[in-house]
Protein backbone atom coordinates (compact mmCIF):
# COMPACT_ATOMS: atom_id res chain seq x y z
CA UNK A 1 0.00 0.00 0.00
CA UNK A 2 2.86 2.38 0.74
CA UNK A 3 4.45 1.69 -2.65
CA UNK A 4 1.07 2.24 -4.34
CA UNK A 5 0.53 5.48 -2.42
CA UNK A 6 4.00 6.67 -3.43
CA UNK A 7 3.25 6.01 -7.13
CA UNK A 8 -0.14 7.73 -6.86
CA UNK A 9 1.45 10.70 -5.08
CA UNK A 10 4.19 11.02 -7.71
CA UNK A 11 2.02 10.77 -10.81
CA UNK A 12 -0.78 12.80 -9.25
CA UNK A 13 1.65 15.62 -8.57
CA UNK A 14 3.16 15.46 -12.06
CA UNK A 15 -0.25 15.59 -13.73
CA UNK A 16 -1.67 18.25 -11.43
CA UNK A 17 1.35 20.57 -11.59
CA UNK A 18 0.58 22.47 -14.83
CA UNK A 19 -3.17 22.89 -14.22
CA UNK A 20 -2.67 23.88 -10.59
CA UNK A 21 -0.14 26.49 -11.70
CA UNK A 22 -2.86 28.02 -13.88
CA UNK A 23 -5.37 27.86 -11.02
CA UNK A 24 -2.84 29.30 -8.59
CA UNK A 25 -1.94 32.27 -10.76
CA UNK A 26 -5.55 33.06 -11.67
CA UNK A 27 -6.61 32.60 -8.02
CA UNK A 28 -3.87 34.99 -6.90
CA UNK A 29 -5.21 37.62 -9.28
CA UNK A 30 -8.73 37.11 -7.96
CA UNK A 31 -7.60 37.28 -4.33
CA UNK A 32 -6.12 40.72 -4.98
CA UNK A 33 -8.72 41.85 -7.48
CA UNK A 34 -9.75 44.81 -5.33
CA UNK A 35 -6.19 46.15 -5.47
CA UNK A 36 -5.44 45.22 -9.10
CA UNK A 37 -8.76 46.38 -10.57
CA UNK A 38 -9.46 49.42 -8.42
CA UNK A 39 -12.11 51.69 -10.00
CA UNK A 40 -11.62 55.46 -10.32
CA UNK A 41 -11.87 57.47 -7.12
CA UNK A 42 -14.94 59.65 -6.57
CA UNK A 43 -15.40 63.19 -5.32
CA UNK A 44 -15.43 63.43 -1.50
CA UNK A 45 -18.79 64.35 -0.05
CA UNK A 46 -22.25 63.02 0.79
CA UNK A 47 -23.82 60.66 -1.75
CA UNK A 48 -26.89 61.79 -3.69
CA UNK A 49 -30.22 59.94 -3.69
CA UNK A 50 -30.22 56.48 -5.26
CA UNK A 51 -32.94 57.43 -7.73
CA UNK A 52 -30.82 60.35 -8.95
CA UNK A 53 -27.78 58.08 -9.36
CA UNK A 54 -29.90 55.60 -11.33
CA UNK A 55 -31.22 58.35 -13.59
CA UNK A 56 -27.67 59.52 -14.33
CA UNK A 57 -26.64 55.99 -15.31
CA UNK A 58 -29.65 55.52 -17.58
CA UNK A 59 -28.82 58.69 -19.50
CA UNK A 60 -25.80 56.90 -20.98
CA UNK A 61 -27.80 53.75 -21.86
CA UNK A 62 -31.11 54.84 -23.46
CA UNK A 63 -33.73 52.11 -23.44
CA UNK A 64 -32.00 50.08 -20.74
CA UNK A 65 -33.31 48.98 -17.35
CA UNK A 66 -31.50 48.73 -14.02
CA UNK A 67 -30.95 45.09 -13.12
CA UNK A 68 -28.87 45.75 -10.01
CA UNK A 69 -27.34 48.55 -7.98
CA UNK A 70 -24.15 47.79 -6.05
CA UNK A 71 -22.85 50.15 -3.39
CA UNK A 72 -19.16 49.85 -2.44
CA UNK A 73 -18.05 49.51 1.14
CA UNK A 74 -15.46 52.24 0.73
CA UNK A 75 -16.74 55.79 0.42
CA UNK A 76 -14.15 56.72 -2.23
CA UNK A 77 -15.41 54.14 -4.74
CA UNK A 78 -18.15 54.70 -7.38
CA UNK A 79 -21.55 53.03 -7.41
CA UNK A 80 -21.96 50.28 -9.99
CA UNK A 81 -25.25 49.89 -11.85
CA UNK A 82 -25.96 46.92 -14.08
CA UNK A 83 -28.02 48.17 -17.03
CA UNK A 84 -29.87 45.44 -18.96
CA UNK A 85 -30.74 45.71 -22.66
CA UNK A 86 -32.63 42.50 -23.34
CA UNK A 87 -30.00 39.76 -23.09
CA UNK A 88 -27.12 42.24 -22.99
CA UNK A 89 -25.72 43.83 -19.85
CA UNK A 90 -23.60 46.94 -19.35
CA UNK A 91 -21.89 47.96 -16.10
CA UNK A 92 -21.97 51.70 -15.46
CA UNK A 93 -19.83 53.35 -12.76
CA UNK A 94 -21.29 56.57 -11.38
CA UNK A 95 -19.79 59.15 -9.02
CA UNK A 96 -22.47 59.28 -6.27
CA UNK A 97 -21.57 62.87 -5.37
CA UNK A 98 -21.39 64.60 -8.77
CA UNK A 99 -23.56 62.06 -10.70
CA UNK A 100 -20.84 61.86 -13.35
CA UNK A 101 -20.53 58.60 -15.28
CA UNK A 102 -16.94 57.41 -14.86
CA UNK A 103 -16.97 54.22 -16.92
CA UNK A 104 -19.31 52.08 -18.98
CA UNK A 105 -18.45 48.62 -20.30
CA UNK A 106 -19.83 45.14 -20.86
CA UNK A 107 -18.75 42.77 -18.02
CA UNK A 108 -17.52 40.12 -20.46
CA UNK A 109 -14.96 42.60 -21.78
CA UNK A 110 -13.33 42.84 -18.35
CA UNK A 111 -9.96 41.14 -17.94
CA UNK A 112 -10.98 39.85 -14.53
CA UNK A 113 -14.13 38.31 -15.94
CA UNK A 114 -11.88 36.21 -18.18
CA UNK A 115 -9.61 35.39 -15.22
CA UNK A 116 -12.59 34.28 -13.14
CA UNK A 117 -13.87 32.10 -15.97
CA UNK A 118 -10.41 30.55 -16.30
CA UNK A 119 -10.16 29.88 -12.57
CA UNK A 120 -13.69 28.50 -12.23
CA UNK A 121 -13.71 26.20 -15.25
CA UNK A 122 -10.89 26.77 -17.77
CA UNK A 123 -13.39 28.58 -20.05
CA UNK A 124 -15.14 25.23 -20.58
CA UNK A 125 -18.49 25.83 -18.86
CA UNK A 126 -19.95 23.05 -16.74
CA UNK A 127 -17.44 20.43 -17.82
CA UNK A 128 -14.60 22.75 -16.87
CA UNK A 129 -16.19 23.44 -13.47
CA UNK A 130 -16.50 19.69 -12.85
CA UNK A 131 -12.83 19.30 -13.80
CA UNK A 132 -11.88 21.98 -11.27
CA UNK A 133 -13.90 20.14 -8.61
CA UNK A 134 -12.04 16.90 -9.38
CA UNK A 135 -8.74 18.77 -9.17
CA UNK A 136 -9.74 19.98 -5.71
CA UNK A 137 -10.41 16.38 -4.63
CA UNK A 138 -7.07 15.31 -6.12
CA UNK A 139 -5.24 18.03 -4.17
CA UNK A 140 -6.79 16.78 -0.95
CA UNK A 141 -5.69 13.22 -1.80
CA UNK A 142 -2.17 14.47 -2.58
CA UNK A 143 -2.03 16.18 0.81
CA UNK A 144 -3.15 13.05 2.67
CA UNK A 145 -0.79 10.69 0.81
CA UNK A 146 2.11 13.10 1.24
CA UNK A 147 1.47 13.30 4.98
CA UNK A 148 1.33 9.51 5.19
CA UNK A 149 4.50 8.98 3.14
CA UNK A 150 6.70 11.64 4.66
CA UNK A 151 5.15 12.34 8.04
CA UNK A 152 5.63 15.58 9.92
CA UNK A 153 9.45 15.44 10.00
CA UNK A 154 10.84 16.83 6.73
CA UNK A 155 14.46 16.26 7.74
CA UNK A 156 14.60 12.50 8.18
CA UNK A 157 16.81 10.38 5.91
CA UNK A 158 18.35 13.23 3.96
CA UNK A 159 21.55 12.47 2.04
CA UNK A 160 23.04 13.46 -1.29
CA UNK A 161 21.40 15.33 -4.17
CA UNK A 162 18.29 13.19 -4.02
CA UNK A 163 18.10 13.86 -0.30
CA UNK A 164 18.28 17.61 -0.87
CA UNK A 165 15.42 17.42 -3.38
CA UNK A 166 13.34 15.34 -1.00
CA UNK A 167 14.18 17.73 1.84
CA UNK A 168 12.98 20.71 -0.21
CA UNK A 169 9.90 18.75 -1.26
CA UNK A 170 9.05 17.90 2.33
CA UNK A 171 9.69 21.40 3.60
CA UNK A 172 7.44 23.02 0.98
CA UNK A 173 4.82 20.34 1.49
CA UNK A 174 4.82 20.66 5.28
CA UNK A 175 4.62 24.46 5.09
CA UNK A 176 1.78 24.52 2.56
CA UNK A 177 -0.13 21.41 3.68
CA UNK A 178 -2.73 23.01 6.02
CA UNK A 179 -3.62 25.91 3.73
CA UNK A 180 -3.39 23.81 0.56
CA UNK A 181 -5.76 21.25 2.01
CA UNK A 182 -8.27 23.98 2.90
CA UNK A 183 -8.00 25.52 -0.58
CA UNK A 184 -8.55 22.14 -2.26
CA UNK A 185 -11.48 21.08 -0.07
CA UNK A 186 -13.32 24.42 -0.22
CA UNK A 187 -12.73 24.69 -3.96
CA UNK A 188 -14.83 21.55 -4.56
CA UNK A 189 -18.25 22.97 -3.51
CA UNK A 190 -17.50 26.30 -5.17
CA UNK A 191 -16.67 24.56 -8.44
CA UNK A 192 -19.76 22.32 -8.21
CA UNK A 193 -21.88 25.42 -7.68
CA UNK A 194 -20.37 26.84 -10.86
CA UNK A 195 -21.15 23.59 -12.65
CA UNK A 196 -24.82 24.25 -11.99
CA UNK A 197 -24.72 26.90 -14.68
CA UNK A 198 -23.83 30.56 -14.93
CA UNK A 199 -26.24 33.12 -13.64
CA UNK A 200 -28.45 34.45 -16.39
CA UNK A 201 -29.03 38.10 -17.05
CA UNK A 202 -32.14 39.08 -15.05
CA UNK A 203 -35.32 39.13 -17.12
CA UNK A 204 -37.36 40.88 -14.42
CA UNK A 205 -38.48 44.49 -14.89
CA UNK A 206 -35.92 47.15 -14.05
CA UNK A 207 -35.55 48.62 -10.60
CA UNK A 208 -37.42 51.79 -9.64
CA UNK A 209 -38.15 53.70 -6.44
CA UNK A 210 -34.72 52.75 -5.17
CA UNK A 211 -34.74 55.11 -2.20
CA UNK A 212 -38.02 53.66 -0.89
CA UNK A 213 -36.73 50.10 -1.27
CA UNK A 214 -33.46 50.98 0.45
CA UNK A 215 -35.27 52.63 3.36
CA UNK A 216 -37.40 49.53 3.99
CA UNK A 217 -34.38 47.24 3.74
CA UNK A 218 -32.47 49.31 6.29
CA UNK A 219 -35.49 49.29 8.57
CA UNK A 220 -35.59 45.49 8.39
CA UNK A 221 -31.90 45.23 9.36
CA UNK A 222 -31.26 47.92 12.00
CA UNK A 223 -27.77 49.31 11.73
CA UNK A 224 -27.17 47.50 8.44
CA UNK A 225 -25.28 49.02 5.51
CA UNK A 226 -26.88 48.54 2.11
CA UNK A 227 -24.57 47.02 -0.51
CA UNK A 228 -26.88 45.58 -3.21
CA UNK A 229 -30.33 46.04 -4.71
CA UNK A 230 -31.15 43.31 -7.24
CA UNK A 231 -34.18 42.68 -9.46
CA UNK A 232 -34.83 39.11 -8.30
CA UNK A 233 -38.16 38.50 -10.09
CA UNK A 234 -41.17 40.29 -11.56
CA UNK A 235 -42.61 41.00 -8.12
CA UNK A 236 -39.55 40.81 -5.82
CA UNK A 237 -36.46 42.93 -5.20
CA UNK A 238 -33.58 41.54 -3.16
CA UNK A 239 -31.49 43.75 -0.91
CA UNK A 240 -28.23 42.72 0.73
CA UNK A 241 -26.90 44.54 3.77
CA UNK A 242 -23.78 44.24 5.90
CA UNK A 243 -24.87 43.66 9.49
CA UNK A 244 -23.15 45.47 12.39
CA UNK A 245 -21.70 42.08 13.40
CA UNK A 246 -19.97 41.74 10.01
CA UNK A 247 -22.37 39.26 8.39
CA UNK A 248 -24.36 39.73 5.19
CA UNK A 249 -28.13 39.71 5.54
CA UNK A 250 -30.59 39.32 2.65
CA UNK A 251 -34.04 40.93 2.46
CA UNK A 252 -36.71 40.20 -0.19
CA UNK A 253 -39.04 43.16 -0.79
CA UNK A 254 -42.32 43.42 -2.65
CA UNK A 255 -41.59 45.44 -5.78
CA UNK A 256 -44.55 47.84 -5.75
CA UNK A 257 -45.17 48.37 -2.02
CA UNK A 258 -41.60 47.81 -0.74
CA UNK A 259 -43.01 45.54 1.98
CA UNK A 260 -40.61 43.02 3.49
CA UNK A 261 -41.43 39.50 2.28
CA UNK A 262 -38.45 37.47 3.55
CA UNK A 263 -35.58 38.30 5.87
CA UNK A 264 -32.54 36.01 5.91
CA UNK A 265 -29.90 37.00 8.46
CA UNK A 266 -26.25 36.20 7.90
CA UNK A 267 -26.55 33.05 10.06
CA UNK A 268 -28.80 31.51 7.39
CA UNK A 269 -26.02 31.72 4.80
CA UNK A 270 -23.06 31.59 7.13
CA UNK A 271 -21.81 28.15 6.05
CA UNK A 272 -21.58 29.06 2.36
CA UNK A 273 -19.97 32.42 3.12
CA UNK A 274 -17.46 30.64 5.37
CA UNK A 275 -16.52 28.29 2.50
CA UNK A 276 -16.00 31.19 0.11
CA UNK A 277 -13.90 33.20 2.54
CA UNK A 278 -11.85 30.16 3.53
CA UNK A 279 -11.07 29.42 -0.14
CA UNK A 280 -9.81 32.93 -0.85
CA UNK A 281 -8.32 33.68 2.59
CA UNK A 282 -10.71 36.61 2.86
CA UNK A 283 -10.96 36.81 6.63
CA UNK A 284 -7.70 38.14 8.06
CA UNK A 285 -6.76 41.06 5.85
CA UNK A 286 -3.82 41.21 3.47
CA UNK A 287 -1.68 38.82 5.54
CA UNK A 288 -3.97 35.81 5.13
CA UNK A 289 -4.47 36.55 1.46
CA UNK A 290 -0.70 36.59 0.90
CA UNK A 291 -0.37 33.28 2.77
CA UNK A 292 -3.17 31.75 0.66
CA UNK A 293 -1.53 32.88 -2.57
CA UNK A 294 1.85 31.43 -1.56
CA UNK A 295 0.21 28.14 -0.59
CA UNK A 296 -1.58 27.99 -3.93
CA UNK A 297 1.68 28.56 -5.80
CA UNK A 298 3.54 26.00 -3.68
CA UNK A 299 1.98 23.07 -5.58
CA UNK A 300 4.00 23.67 -8.79
CA UNK A 301 7.13 23.87 -6.60
CA UNK A 302 6.16 20.54 -5.06
CA UNK A 303 5.81 19.11 -8.56
CA UNK A 304 9.35 20.19 -9.52
CA UNK A 305 11.04 18.98 -6.33
CA UNK A 306 9.07 15.72 -6.37
CA UNK A 307 10.06 15.10 -9.97
CA UNK A 308 13.74 15.73 -9.18
CA UNK A 309 13.63 13.38 -6.21
CA UNK A 310 11.91 10.66 -8.24
CA UNK A 311 14.24 10.91 -11.25
CA UNK A 312 17.33 10.87 -9.07
CA UNK A 313 16.01 7.84 -7.26
CA UNK A 314 15.39 6.11 -10.59
CA UNK A 315 18.86 7.07 -11.81
CA UNK A 316 20.35 5.65 -8.63
CA UNK A 317 18.42 2.39 -9.02
CA UNK A 318 19.49 2.04 -12.66
CA UNK A 319 23.10 2.76 -11.76
CA UNK A 320 23.04 0.18 -8.98
CA UNK A 321 21.47 -2.40 -11.29
CA UNK A 322 24.15 -1.71 -13.93
CA UNK A 323 26.89 -2.11 -11.33
CA UNK A 324 25.42 -5.44 -10.23
CA UNK A 325 25.28 -6.70 -13.81
CA UNK A 326 28.87 -5.58 -14.42
CA UNK A 327 30.13 -7.35 -11.30
CA UNK A 328 28.22 -10.49 -12.23
CA UNK A 329 29.72 -10.39 -15.75
CA UNK A 330 33.24 -10.00 -14.37
CA UNK A 331 32.72 -12.86 -11.95
CA UNK A 332 31.38 -15.08 -14.72
CA UNK A 333 34.31 -14.15 -16.94
CA UNK A 334 36.82 -14.95 -14.23
CA UNK A 335 35.18 -18.32 -13.62
CA UNK A 336 35.44 -19.23 -17.30
CA UNK A 337 39.08 -18.14 -17.68
CA UNK A 338 41.62 -21.09 -17.61
CA UNK A 339 43.61 -21.30 -14.46
CA UNK A 340 47.40 -20.91 -14.72
CA UNK A 341 49.53 -23.64 -13.23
Amino acid sequence: MRRLAARAHLWGGLLLGPVVLVLGLSGAALVFRAELDAPPAVTPGPARALDAIAAAALLTEPGGEIGALRIPVRADRPYRLEIVHGARQVDVLVDPVTLRVLESRAPERSVFAAVRSLHAGFHAGRLGALAVALIGVALAVESVTGLWLYGLNPWRRVAGARGRSRCAHRLVGAASLPVGFVIGVTGVPLALAGAGGAAAVPTAPGLARLDALAAEARRAVPGGTLVTLLAASHDRVRAELHEPTGGLASVDLERTTAAVVTLRPSSARGAWELVRRAHYGDFGGSLTRVVWVLAGLAVPALTITGYLAATRRRHRELTAAGDRRERAARAESSDRAPSRS
